[in-house]
């Protein structure tokens, strides 16, 4: 009997009162077991997982949704950190084809990977998110500050959108509409990022600096270095 509850303890160690998962040094773990009850102050159970208070969170696993209506991660505060930690945020949808030929299932979804809407100072980072509407929708022109980073979004209606914010050192690769954008609503700098084989088009954005856009649906091969505007042409230099 005590070897059993020491088992039960051990496998409770890392989350806090009520199965509340909490990270070292006040970081709030996401993962696939708290998201059945709650993974914070805030947060109920099931999916969505529901950001309510400013600070910093981490995935400490892979998430992994089947439904095509429900957001996994919704961001309902200001000055939020999400560390993806290496891990993936994984959708129902999927891809064959590149480029023009891209076919996509589950048309018509809605659920988006990360939601934020009229948010400031996020920051998304460290990890990929695929098969989703969007994977990662920071939006609404009351949005400033919001920075993703280190990410690779793939196999989505949009890769990226992001309003009165910064995407660098990222990838939208094989998405079925847009690989970054701005949803045509407000500012967008991309820096040090890459853009490859996304149907329509490979960003919409103000500014871009140290971009590649490889063979998206509306270039061939782009490369811009401190470029006022993203546009299109022909070849790479």
């Amino acid at each position: 009997m005590k070897k059993l509850l020491a088992i039960f303890i051990l496998g409770l160690s890392g989350f806090g009162v009520f199965g509340i998962a909490c990270a070292d040094d006040g970081v709030f773990a996401i993962n696939d077991v708290c998201d059945n009850f709650g993974c914070f102050p805030g947060d109920t159970g099931g999916l969505p997982i529901t950001i309510t208070s400013s600070g910093s969170y981490q995935l400490t696993s892979n998430i992994t949704s089947t439904s095509t209506t429900t957001n996994i991660i919704e961001i309902n505060a200001d000055n939020v950190t999400l560390d993806l930690n290496g891990f993936a945020i994984i959708g129902p949808r999927t891809c064959t084809g590149d480029n023009t030929t891209l076919v996509c299932t589950n048309g018509g979804m809605t659920a988006n990977g990360i939601s934020a809407s009229a948010r400031k100072n996020i920051v998304v980072k460290n990890g990929s998110v695929k098969g989703f509407d969007t994977a990662v929708a920071l939006t609404s022109l009351s949005s400033r500050g919001n920075v993703v980073k280190n990410m690779t979004v793939s196999e989505n209606e949009f890769g990226m959108s992001v309003i009165g914010g910064m995407i660098t050192n990222s990838s939208a690769n094989r998405n079925l509409d847009t690989g970054f954008s701005n949803g045509l609503l407000g500012h967008l700098f991309i820096k040090d990022s890459y853009a490859h084989g996304n149907k329509n088009f490979s960003a919409i954005a103000i500014t871009c600096s140290n971009v590649y856009f490889v063979v998206n649906g509306s270039d061939n091969c782009v490369h811009y270095t401190n470029e006022s505007t993203c546009g299109t042409g022909s070849a790479c230099p």
